[in-house]
């Protein structure tokens, strides 16, 4: 994976104390160059105009992903507009509090050239973060908005297959292409169901069955038969070549009706399977779905789940989410195990393969999340809570949460603001994370746990 390319500068004023600004700057190149970042500075401070220009240049040569200013000392404001005018990567400043206020003059007023170009910046109407440390505590100051933006960055390049479109009456899964390239940069790809069956079908039927041996040893039990299982190898292979070819990230799949009329199974276990390998797949053809599974997976590094939120207990404060069988194996709750079956619901089910069964994981944070549109556009919704074990019976995937909020109030959230039935859930707490990207992106929150406090 390509680190997040930094642009480092320290600007300074020569006025106040440029050897302590120096020494400061140096002593922040060590510190930073410990990060999981590739940085790109020059060997001295930034001092003048001609300087400003010159490393504008560089950043530019060298397409930095973000640029972090820091203020050895105070710094005229004539300097940072040189880097939001030319360069469009988000900017970050850097405050370093006073060495010490018992000297014959201020050594550095780098609060007050951080508060002035703060200032700046939003005259300028640029987006920018900020930090106020001494070096040693940069990295953990910084690391959340870096990992935001390199998030961001990521979504940028990620093309995604739409394998059909929504399925019939799912107004919930419809989307903005156009907008969504906006927001996000993310690129749909449309792939017929046709196609993608004309390269299952093609598949050499010794391949077909190794993938069917594959998707066999995911499962202790199982409930279909070898054809379908032979099926369900040729439609995995036929994704995996479809992804390569017009090299996309993951799919939205329309997986119903057509999968059962024209292929004969359904694709809950190749979905499963693509997620446990990295390709996120929602269903239903939900695109947003996707965009949000890969949003949490790019935060914290974890696969999501796509689920419906179908029910709520009150006195637990629980809720829980629910798919047919799609969930990548590795949620799998410990000492359970995983049985391979036919859906529970389609053609009045019991009738088709394939889907996987077993609960998820109850124990750790987890968040519930969904870019999605609200009335004033593109919005994000998120709420926290805690895993819990399962205690529902039912065919698929169940993950049970105990929220941190009331559950009446994310009920309300959900169906009073009439959030779509599609979310995606990680096992992680990337609430503020959530809220970072909202910042970075002017998206709408609807943020649960912000208005959390008595019932």
């Amino acid at each position: 994976m390509d680190k997040l390319r930094v642009g480092f500068v320290c600007c300074a004023r020569l006025t106040f104390d440029g050897d302590y600004a120096k020494q400061l700057f140096e002593r922040s190149l060590e510190v930073l160059s410990r990060m999981d970042v590739e940085l790109i500075h020059d060997p001295d401070l930034t001092v003048t105009e001609q300087d400003a220009e010159a490393l504008v240049e560089r950043f530019i040569d060298q397409r930095v992903d973000v640029i972090l200013v820091q203020y050895g000392t105070f710094a005229l404001g004539t300097l940072v507009p040189i880097f939001a005018d030319r360069l469009t990567a988000p900017i970050v400043l850097w405050g370093v509090p006073e060495p010490t206020l018992d000297w014959p003059k201020l050594r550095s007023n780098s609060f007050c050239g951080l508060n002035m170009n703060a200032h700046t910046l939003m005259r300028l109407g640029r987006k920018y973060d900020y930090i106020f440390c001494n070096p040693d505590e940069a990295p953990a100051a910084l690391e959340p908005t870096f990992r935001v933006l390199h998030c961001l960055r990521r979504l940028r390049r990620v093309r995604l297959g739409l394998v059909g479109y929504r399925v019939p009456g799912f107004y919930t899964s419809t989307f903005d292409e156009m907008g969504l390239r906006r927001l996000l940069g993310v690129e749909v790809h449309h792939v017929t169901t046709a196609e993608l069956f004309d390269v299952a079908r093609a598949i050499e039927p010794a391949r077909r069955q190794a993938e069917a041996q594959a998707i066999r040893a995911t499962a202790a039990g199982c409930d279909v038969t070898d054809a379908e299982l032979d099926q369900a190898g040729g439609l995995m292979l036929a994704f995996r070549e479809l992804a390569e070819r017009h090299r996309l990230s993951g799919f939205a799949v329309k997986c119903w009706p057509e999968f059962t009329a024209h292929y004969g199974i359904m694709p809950c276990s190749t979905i499963s399977r693509l997620n446990d390998t990295g390709l996120l797949t929602a269903c239903e053809g939900d695109i947003y779905g996707t965009v949000t599974m890969l949003m949490a997976n790019y935060l914290c590094g974890r696969p999501a789940m796509f689920a419906d939120f179908i029910a709520i207990d009150d006195e637990r404060n629980e809720g829980l989410a629910w798919h047919c069988g799609s969930a990548a194996t590795c949620l799998k709750a410990p000492g359970v195990d995983n049985r391979l079956g036919k859906h529970a619901t389609v053609e009045g089910g019991g009738k088709r393969g394939v889907t996987v069964n077993f609960p998820v994981a109850g124990e750790g944070p987890v968040t519930m999340a969904r870019l999605g549109v609200g009335p004033r556009g593109m919005r994000l919704f998120f709420v926290g809570g805690q895993s819990v074990p399962v205690r529902a019976k039912l065919p698929g995937n169940c993950w049970a949460v105990r929220f941190d909020a009331p559950v009446r109030r994310v009920v309300d959230a959900v169906i009073g603001q009439g959030v779509e039935h599609h979310t995606a859930l990680v096992h992680a707490d990337i609430r503020d994370d959530l809220r970072r990207v909202a910042r970075w992106l002017d998206l709408e929150t609807l943020d649960v746990d912000a208005a959390s406090g008595p019932a």
